[in-house]
Formats: structure tokens, sequence, C-alpha cells
């Protein structure tokens, strides 16, 4: 993942445990709307890093084409 660092591996699995727990939450709302709704989220996730300098421009289209391929597979 482009946006991955070396140090980030131990909060990455924190973070993915705690979402893992929110989407089983939210399991009674129809996939197309939870789907949208953590795109929303993620596009302002993704300008904010980009905002702080924290990833370019081209790191973010990296990223979105491998989300992309895994979604197509």
């Amino acid at each position: 993942m482009p946006l991955q660092s070396s140090d980030c591996e131990a909060p990455i699995e924190e973070c993915i445990e705690a979402l893992d727990e929110l989407i089983v939450s939210l399991e009674h709302l129809p996939p197309r709307s939870l789907a949208q709704a953590l795109g929303i989220h993620l596009e302002g996730l993704l300008r904010a890093l980009l905002a702080s300098g924290d990833c370019s421009t081209r790191e973010v289209q990296e990223f979105l084409r491998e989300i992309e391929r895994g979604a197509s597979s």
C-alpha cells in the first residue's frame, strides 16, 4: 500500500479490528448505503492526508487503483 510506512503496521491492524467491529454493528444497513458512506469518509481522509502533506496525489491515485483492483478480483 503506497500510503503505508514501516512504522504504521501495528496501528493499521488495530484500525482494521476496530473497523471490523463497527462494520458488524452496521450490517443491518444496505451494503450500497454503507459503501457510499464509507466512500465519503475515505474522500475526507485522503483530502486531509493531501492537505497535510502526508502523501502525494500520485500516492492517493495508486492507493485508489489498488482498492479498485481488489474490489474487481
